[in-house]
């Protein structure tokens, strides 16, 4: 059965799950980087493409080198019309803000934290 486009694997998962164990980034460490830190000149309105995902996620998970089927499968997961819509950028890209979510709740921490 082939894998559907957008949806992330129980074996990827797992192992984004056993990088971030090792990880001592909190994504609004990383979100500043990218808002106007070096990071900024991936960022276009709230929309980062593949390569800037790429960088979220070396920085982020702390690694020099992330699976690239791990990298795509997940970039693939936040893919949605919606970003494209807000910001007018017509090629593929992810939204920052569904990213830094995402990640935020994956992290370590209290609920009540989590909800700021």
């Amino acid at each position: 059965m082939a894998k559907e486009r957008g949806l992330i694997s129980p074996s990827d998962f797992a192992q984004l799950q056993k990088y971030m164990e090792y990880s001592t980034k909190k994504v609004s460490d990383v979100l500043k980087l990218f808002e106007d830190g070096e990071m900024a000149k991936y960022v276009q309105g709230d929309a980062i493409g593949y390569e800037g995902f790429q960088q979220f996620l070396k920085i982020y998970l702390e690694v020099d080198n992330v699976p690239r089927h791990l990298s795509l499968a997940l970039f693939q997961s936040f893919e949605t019309g919606h970003c494209l819509n807000e910001t007018n950028v017509t090629k593929d890209v992810v939204c920052l803000n569904d990213v830094s979510c995402y990640f935020s709740l994956l992290e370590g921490g209290r609920p009540e934290d989590k909800l700021e």
